[in-house]
């Protein structure tokens, strides 16, 4: 609430791209001296300041972490995920995509972003991606006309069927018309303005 009584917008309540222009907060904390370190190794590591170093894991934890437990969401090594995708047909990958756009996804998305829209899609893959999930490296680029997706994963075929047929239902249910181009190392969706 405001001084004067009216109800304001809480900073909680904002969309992602309100946020970033948010004032900057100090704020002052205590830490165990072997988390210190272990921070200060790592910002001489990425050459980089202990607070850049410290703000990357804050908003990992706040912006993945937390609702990542939320949601369900857990950590398996690459090597494994590999294993088991290798344990399905190409047939079956797309069936099991086909059924992970149509659920997993798009309540991910929705999750996350209180909507399933073009841009929440794309968000949602930068979150999955290289942005914190590193389930794949996410790429895109757009010239007006074709929005252009990369999907870049190193697992194989069955992987590629698996995000391929994810990707075709989340479009589809956008509304959106998609080429999709599949190898043994990536996707690559162009999809129609």
């Amino acid at each position: 609430m405001s001084s004067d009584g009216v109800a304001t917008e809480s900073l909680l309540e904002k969309k992602p791209e309100e946020k970033e222009s948010l004032p900057n907060a100090s704020r002052t904390i205590r830490l165990e001296g072997d988390l210190d370190l272990a921070l200060e190794l790592i910002a001489k590591a990425e050459n980089q300041s202990v607070s850049v170093t410290m703000n990357k894991a804050l908003a990992r934890y706040a912006f993945w972490e937390y609702p990542a437990g939320k949601f369900g969401l857990m950590t398996e090594s690459t090597s494994v995920v590999r294993k088991l995708f290798e344990q399905l047909t190409v047939e079956q990958a797309r069936i099991f995509g086909r059924e992970a756009g149509a659920q997993f996804i798009s309540e991910y998305v929705n999750f996350w972003f209180k909507i399933i829209d073009f841009n929440a899609l794309l968000k949602g893959l930068e979150f999955l991606g290289n942005g914190y999930g590193r389930q794949f490296h996410f790429d895109q680029s757009s010239d007006g006309k074709v929005h252009t997706i990369i999907i870049k994963h190193d697992r194989g075929s069955t992987t590629s069927a698996y995000y391929a047929e994810a990707m075709k239902v989340l479009l589809d249910r956008l509304g959106r018309k998609a080429e999709v181009v599949e190898s043994d190392q990536q996707v690559t969706i162009s999809v129609h303005s």
